[in-house]
């Protein structure tokens, strides 16, 4: 017989559930009143009993500290359950176990474990308990999943998926595979929030296959537009924490993000999932603390609006320059000259003792195996030891001190900037290093001098961090990652789209990203599932992809809205924000070419309630948002709106890949509008 077999039985059990939780949660209550008041009464004993024994204070303030701490956790316990009264489970799979006398289990899946303390059974399984792996990867018949204890055979009988939400179930799906269609499409028509949720009721096989990746030392995802790519990614940092929760915590994964933007846009979906915020970072930040934020310095965003606007004759020259595989081997190849050739030892004098250069020379290789400029100290340390066994000289302090400056004065490489500069001579192209107006690198630049750096000081890795999570993959150059690869030489998640680059120049493939990083397995993301079939269609034809595989959802085709004047155009933007307001819709998208454009616009139209997203801002926001390509890279909206879509515009290949990332900002609706003569993006194949 089949456990709660009708809709009205499971209905019933929800309810069951419901109380059970809300039991657990008033328990919970209890619990921290209890322990609130002992600890007041511990603290009151030690308050009043100042005379009592060293070894008594000891043990009572220990006593403290572990009731304080069971107290956390029965806190936290009530936060999970609090959660869950919203949505207790969304999933079930009845599973018998392949062994004699084995009974048929119900097994319902959830965001988080509720486990009855009555009948010591677990109600709810947690999504990334390996166990609720099935409910994922297999059908009905045949299943399996991996155990601490091995693999564990058996078969699903059944299989269940509901939308609960308040409390309430909406609707119940029989489902004989991983995600019945109809569940998909509810879940992909609704409106776009505010922030990036959790999807733990609609993952994917070839999805769930990137979440529980435990092998891969570097983990790169390659997922086309709207695939869910960063989604997913956030799903296996808490699958990460869950599964190996006693050797890795929040505070040990580090993410880097394009923006402060994006990064509050996916703030929501670790503690839905109840697991904390990590920390999160800029890749510039990364590489200007490695020159101990010494020099002013170009930003990824002016790179990419110079590029767009008014490039300096030979910028995207230099950028695509400091690019490449070869630049970085040159690099490599520089180190290594700068080590043979840069150190030009001389006779040194300490009292009345002469050290000669070639002794000072033989120190200077006998630390090889240490950075060039780490060994200095070491060298000056030596020498010190053998003035005191030849000599009988016991050095000072000022000694040593000036031993050491005499040996790094020795070494014509202690000017970073100057070093990176004799680079290019080196190389035979001193037109590829230029400062900019008031002593500023240009971004391009910044990676290549904090590796040169990192090098000759030999700066040591970041051991806190276990995990880095690495999102727009494609914007960063080798050399960049070989930066990275130095300073955290730990397990690596990285993600993103090669056809989503907003800087053609200085853009990284999956395969130049595999090749900087040793032991790396590449996993793909075909499917497209953000936008309507219709707005999927149009994007392809700016940039096609033929490894996209579009959903089957349909909705209005994309429209283009020409103007007479650009006033008439500005007008008809305003039309549509308004129409916008008195939809369902909650987001809409403004998507300009550069930021330029976009504060020109917001400008015009003059509209209060407008938001506008520079890159400057921290915190992203629902209603109607004015922005650009670039800012709005991972972000979603239910409606898109891309003004000035012209011919004379949208032009170049860099304005080709603008397009596309506009475009495919969009879930329901696009409409691009101008004033003339419209863009031919969408009809001319991309250039190979």
């Amino acid at each position: 017989m089949v456990f709660n077999e009708s809709e009205k039985a499971e209905r019933n059990y929800l309810t069951c559930i419901l109380k059970a939780i809300r039991a657990a949660i008033e328990s919970a209550d209890v619990s921290v009143k209890e322990r609130v008041q002992t600890l007041d009464e511990q603290k009151r004993y030690l308050w009043e009993n100042k005379d009592i024994d060293p070894h008594e204070v000891r043990s009572v303030r220990e006593n403290i500290l572990n009731i304080y701490a069971i107290g956390e956790s029965v806190i936290a316990r009530k936060e999970r359950l609090g959660r869950m009264l919203d949505t207790p489970y969304f999933g079930r799979i009845d599973f018998r176990e392949n062994r004699p006398e084995s009974k048929i289990v119900p097994v319902y899946i959830g965001v988080h474990t509720f486990h009855d303390l009555h009948t010591r059974t677990n109600l709810i399984y947690d999504w990334r308990a390996p166990l609720a792996s099935m409910y994922y990867d297999c059908e009905l018949g045949p299943a399996a999943y991996s155990s601490p204890a091995g693999e564990v055979t058996g078969e699903i009988s059944l299989k269940r998926q509901y939308r609960v939400r308040n409390s309430r179930m909406e609707y119940m799906i029989e489902s004989s595979v991983t995600v019945h269609d109809d569940l998909l499409q509810r879940e992909l028509s609704a409106n776009a929030d505010d922030k990036m949720r959790n999807i733990v009721a609609t993952i994917q096989r070839e999805q769930n296959r990137i979440i529980r990746d435990g092998e891969a030392q570097t983990l790169i995802i390659q997922g086309v537009a709207g695939s869910g790519k960063t989604s997913i990614a956030l799903h296996r940092v808490a699958y990460l924490l869950y599964t190996y929760k006693d050797t890795l915590s929040s505070k040990e994964i580090l993410i880097i993000s394009p923006n402060k933007v994006f990064a509050d846009y996916i703030s929501n979906v670790l503690p839905e999932l109840g697991e904390e915020t990590v920390p999160e970072t800029g890749m510039a930040e990364v590489l200007s603390g490695v020159l101990n934020n010494k020099y002013k310095y170009q930003t990824f965003f002016e790179q990419v609006a110079e590029l767009l606007e008014k490039p300096a004759p030979g910028f995207a020259e230099r950028i695509a320059c400091k690019s490449t595989l070869e630049f970085a081997a040159s690099l490599d190849r520089f180190i290594l000259h700068i080590e043979q050739n840069c150190f030009c030892p001389v006779d040194l004098k300490i009292r009345h003792i002469t050290i000669p250069h070639e002794y000072i020379g033989e120190q200077f290789r006998r630390f090889h195996r240490m950075a060039v400029r780490e060994r200095f100290e070491p060298m000056a340390e030596m020498i010190a030891e053998e003035l005191k066994i030849k000599y009988g000289i016991t050095t000072t302090t000022a000694e040593r001190n000036f031993l050491k400056q005499e040996v790094r004065g020795m070494f014509a490489g202690n000017n970073d900037l100057q070093l990176y500069k004799a680079f290019f001579e080196w190389i035979g192209k001193p037109e590829m290093f230029k400062m900019r107006r008031g002593h500023t690198l240009e971004y391009s630049d910044l990676a290549p001098l904090a590796y040169l750096r990192i090098a000759l000081d030999g700066i040591k890795p970041n051991a806190k961090v276990k995990h880095l999570l690495i999102d727009e993959m494609q914007d960063y150059s080798p050399v960049q990652y070989r930066v990275i690869q130095k300073l955290f030489p730990c397990r690596k998640t990285l993600l993103g789209d090669a056809g989503q680059s907003v800087n053609p120049y200085g853009s990284s493939t999956a395969e130049m990203i595999r090749q900087a990083f040793a032991g790396s397995k590449v996993m793909k993301l075909c499917k497209s599932y953000r936008s309507t079939f219709e707005i999927t269609a149009f994007a392809q034809q700016i940039r096609p992809n033929d490894e996209l595989e579009p959903v089957a959802r349909h909705g209005e085709k994309p429209q283009i809205l020409k103007f007479r004047t650009p006033e008439a155009e500005i007008d008809g933007i305003a039309r549509l924000i308004a129409d916008f307001r008195k939809s369902d819709c909650k987001s809409l998208g403004i998507v300009c070419k550069t930021e330029s454009q976009a504060v020109e616009l917001c400008e015009q139209l003059n509209d209060p309630d407008l938001f506008f997203l520079s890159n400057r801002s921290s915190a992203f926001a629902q209603g109607a948002i004015i922005t650009f390509a670039h800012m709005a890279k991972g972000l979603e909206f239910d409606e898109v709106i891309i003004p000035h879509a012209t011919a004379h515009n949208y032009l170049s290949e860099m304005d080709r890949g603008m397009l596309y990332v506009a475009a495919t900002r969009a879930m329901h609706q696009l409409t691009l509008t101008c004033t003339g003569e419209a863009t031919a993006l969408h009809l001319v194949p991309a250039t190979t």
